[in-house]
């Protein structure tokens, strides 16, 4: 067993930082394979998106287009992230949809802690109660 934060520092705050990086120095059009790499698709799936959506070029714009619809773990957080708003404090069911976490596991866990909700400097303390089973998550 691992707690959410373990996965999260391991999987998802790097892919964040390569997603901002990339996107901060690298020109447009961007390379398919490095979009499939970064959004955690197969070659396979990100031409079939592409050519679903009618995308020749992967731009700064069609970047993010791709985040709100591709079906990765990282992509999806994104698109639920975005849904609810890009909070400045969320709320424990935020916290449960966007990270696809048990909606008890979270009332827990801040439980612990005595808050109800979280600003994204403290969503580390949270996720630190929470745990998980290794093959909770694949990005």
């Amino acid at each position: 067993m691992q707690t959410f934060l373990d996965f999260y520092q391991r999987e998802i705050q790097p892919k964040i930082a390569a997603i901002d990086i990339f996107l901060k120095t690298e020109p447009q059009p961007y390379a398919h394979e490095q979009i499939s790499n970064l959004l955690s698709l197969s070659t396979e799936e990100l031409e079939e998106i592409l050519e679903k959506e009618k995308l020749a070029v992967i731009t700064k714009g069609t970047f993010f287009h791709l985040m709100q619809i591709a079906p990765s773990t990282i992509c999806k957080m994104f698109r639920r992230e975005v849904f609810r708003g890009m909070a400045a404090a969320y709320s424990l069911k935020d916290i449960s949809y966007i990270y696809d976490l048990a909606l008890k596991d979270v009332e827990e866990a801040a439980g612990k802690l005595g808050k109800t909700h979280f600003s994204s400097a403290e969503l580390p303390l949270l996720f630190g109660e929470i745990f998980i089973s290794d093959k909770q998550y694949r990005l």
